[in-house]
């Protein structure tokens, strides 16, 4: 009966240790696409964050200031009309 018993006991470990095995392989799979995935999406936003920067830096540059200024009829301060409001305390 000791012998049956181990015996028993002994497939029910093993088997638990192969069921470990194949669950823990699994979430290393799992883990793996989700990486795969975060880094893809890292990649993208990066590449946006550059096409952003870009696309301010254009927008920033005198010619288009001046060409917008031209189109929607704004015209030149001059430094005589410029006035500095100072806070006394």
């Amino acid at each position: 009966m000791k012998k049956y018993s181990f015996f028993v006991i002994f497939m029910v470990t093993q088997l638990g240790l192969v069921f470990l095995q194949i669950h823990k392989h699994m979430q290393f799979i799992k883990q793996s696409f989700r990486k795969q995935k975060n880094e893809r999406l890292l990649v993208e936003c990066t590449h946006k964050k550059e096409e952003l920067i870009n696309q301010l830096y254009a927008e920033q540059s005198r010619t288009d200031i001046g060409q917008f200024a031209k189109d929607h009829g704004l015209k030149s301060a001059k430094l005589s009309q410029v006035k500095r409001i100072t806070h006394d305390v």
